[in-house]
């Protein structure tokens, strides 16, 4: 896909848009209260619990269930954004007139909607993090921690990466995308995952490869197997397994994307 190099300030400023629209929608109150919840319990958590067992598993926990039901909700919400925005706003008209490549016009706001939703989840932990240190009963040192946190976000940044990449075909394909990503995220995902799920069902979910590559750290073993199986995969065949869905669904995307003729 060749591309001018005088076009690329006309993407640039689609990417500038597409990230400050982003933190000025409707959805954005509804993530942020999302985003707020995990703190909001970390405080009183900080302040009441004095268990050291319970202490110690509350990041890990907080993060595998409340930070992973966000980036569920930041996926789909955002990601189908990137497409259905501009057809309900009439401003993919416009985009249409100007001489603009619809494959760099999807993959710029796709990299504005990555960049903003790790940036809101990458905040959001650290301050949970920051909050939970201060606790006496904490076994590890401050910088295992903060650590531990930057793991974490990169754990989570390769699910907003993979099911971002899901809900612009969603987005593209689908009239209603919100609906079709909820109900693959919330339906098939938490089934593939299930406990009574054998493991060839579960390798067919993308949950399977994300929980392989989650840090295992304070989380008991027999919820890890519930997710896992018996026998999951080496982290580096998860991650090339992400790696080539997200290039893939992205493809996709674009050829859905360039091929379909919206109509206003």
């Amino acid at each position: 896909m060749a591309i001018n190099s005088k076009s690329f300030p006309a993407y640039f400023a689609l990417f500038k848009v597409t990230f400050r629209q982003m933190f000025w929608s409707r959805r954005t109150v509804l993530i942020l209260l999302g985003c707020l919840l995990p703190i909001v319990i970390a405080l009183v958590f900080r302040f009441i619990v004095r268990s050291g067992g319970m202490v110690n598993r509350f990041i890990p926990q907080t993060t595998l269930i409340l930070y992973g039901l966000l980036v569920n909700l930041l996926a789909i919400f955002y990601g189908t954004a990137i497409i259905s925005d501009e057809i309900d706003g009439k401003g993919l008209t416009y985009l249409q007139m100007r001489p603009l490549r619809k494959p760099a016009i999807l993959l710029s706001k796709f990299v504005a909607y990555l960049l903003g939703t790790v940036a809101l989840v990458a905040v959001s932990h650290l301050i949970l993090t920051s909050v939970m240190v201060t606790h006496p009963r904490l076994d590890k040192s401050v910088f295992f921690q903060f650590g531990m946190s930057l793991r974490y976000t990169a754990s989570l940044t390769l699910a907003l990466l993979v099911y971002g990449a899901l809900a612009a075909v969603f987005a593209a394909r689908f009239k209603n995308p919100v609906l079709w990503g909820l109900v693959f995220v919330m339906g098939w995902e938490r089934i593939a995952s299930s406990p009574l799920m054998t493991v060839g069902i579960k390798r067919l979910s993308i949950s399977h490869y994300l929980f392989v590559l989650f840090p295992s750290y304070k989380l008991p073993r027999s919820q890890l197997n519930a997710f896992l199986g018996s026998s999951p995969p080496p982290a580096w065949v998860a991650l090339l397994v992400i790696c080539f869905l997200t290039i893939v669904l992205l493809y996709f995307a674009i050829r859905i994307f360039r091929a379909r003729e919206y109509l206003m």
